[in-house]
């Protein structure tokens, strides 16, 4: 085997490593909101998805766009 060829299969296998190890947007963890009332002292006077959004970044560092987090809003409330 070339060497090129020996370095493009490594760097393919430590590409699926990674992707393997990252969580996925899908696979983390959201706050749940479905106990909260919109535009309350609970939701620190936010809606639900703004909440959601805010506790996000605070837990995780990552703002969500709120279509995102409109989506996960409904999917929360869905699943009650």
């Amino acid at each position: 085997m070339s060497k090129v060829a020996f370095s493009l299969t490594v760097l393919a296998l430590l590409g699926m490593l990674v992707a393997l190890a990252a969580p996925s947007a899908e696979a983390a963890a959201y706050p749940n909101v479905t106990g909260l009332t919109p535009w309350t002292p609970e939701s620190n006077y936010m809606s639900l998805s703004g909440y959601l959004r805010w506790m996000t970044f605070r837990e995780q560092g990552v703002w969500l766009s709120m279509a995102e987090a409109k989506r996960i809003v409904n999917e929360q409330l869905q699943e009650r």
